[in-house]
C-alpha cells in the first residue's frame, strides 16, 4: 500500500512539474520583460538609421514591424498590426521585417497573412541591430530623414490592445502632425515584452523555415 502511495505521489509531482513547465513555456515567461541579450547595443531616439542596403530611403515616414513567426505574441499581435498598417499605409512606407535566411519564407508569410506589404529579410539580425530591437512584436518608426522617432511595444503588454496605450499608433499620429513624441510614451517603453529575436537567442539555431 505504501509503495502505491509513493508511486502515486511521484507521478502527481511529475504531472505538476510538467504542467508548470508547459505554463511557463506558453504563458508565464511572456508576462516578464524580454531578457536583454548580452551583446545588445541600444539605439537612442533621434539616431540616423541607414537602411539603404534594403532599399529603404529617406523622404517618407517609415514604419517597420518586427515579426517572429515562432512567437505567440507576434502571431497574436498580427490583427492589431494589420489595423495600424491599413490606417497609415497611404501616409507612410510600412514594412514587415522577417528574420530568415530563406527567400521562400517571404512567400510563405505572404500566403499566410495576405498583407500586401513589402517584406524585408533580416538575414542575420542586422536590421534589428541597427534599430536597437531584440524582441517581437516591436515597431520602429523613422521620420522622413530616417531618424529614429519611435521604437518599442505596440501596447503596455503583449496581449493588451488598449486604445489609450497604443504606442505605435500614438507615435504615428504625432509624427504626422509634426509633433514630438510624448514624454510619457518614452517612459512606458523602457522594457520590451514578447519573444527574443532568433538572432539574439543563444539557445536557438537561426533558421526560420521550420517555424511556419
Amino acid at each position: 500500500m505504501k509503495g502505491r502511495i509513493t508511486i502515486f505521489s511521484i507521478s502527481a509531482l511529475l504531472a505538476v512539474i510538467s504542467m508548470g513547465w508547459i505554463f511557463w513555456e506558453q504563458e508565464a515567461k511572456y508576462i516578464l520583460p524580454t531578457p536583454v541579450p548580452p551583446q545588445f547595443k541600444d539605439v537612442k531616439f533621434g539616431a540616423s538609421i541607414d537602411l539603404s542596403l534594403y532599399h529603404v530611403a529617406p523622404g517618407r515616414i517609415t514604419m517597420l514591424h518586427f515579426f517572429n513567426p515562432d512567437c505567440p505574441c507576434s502571431r497574436f499581435n498580427m490583427m492589431e498590426f494589420e489595423r495600424i498598417a491599413s490606417k497609415y499605409r497611404d501616409q507612410a512606407d510600412v514594412y514587415v521585417v522577417l528574420q530568415s535566411t530563406d527567400e521562400e519564407d517571404v512567400e510563405t508569410f505572404r500566403r499566410k497573412y495576405d498583407l500586401n506589404l513589402p517584406i524585408l529579410l533580416d538575414h542575420d539580425g542586422a536590421i534589428s541591430d541597427r534599430c536597437g530591437i531584440y524582441s517581437t512584436p516591436q515597431s520602429v518608426v523613422l521620420d522622413k530623414e530616417s531618424k529614429l522617432y519611435f521604437k518599442g511595444n505596440y501596447n503596455v503588454a503583449r496581449y493588451c490592445t488598449r486604445k489609450e496605450t497604443s504606442f505605435a499608433e500614438i507615435a504615428m499620429d504625432h509624427l504626422l502632425k509634426g509633433e514630438a513624441l510624448p514624454l510619457w510614451v518614452t517612459t512606458e517603453l523602457t522594457l520590451p515584452y514578447g519573444c527574443t529575436l532568433p538572432s539574439d537567442d543563444p539557445d536557438q539555431s537561426f533558421e526560420i523555415s521550420s517555424f511556419f
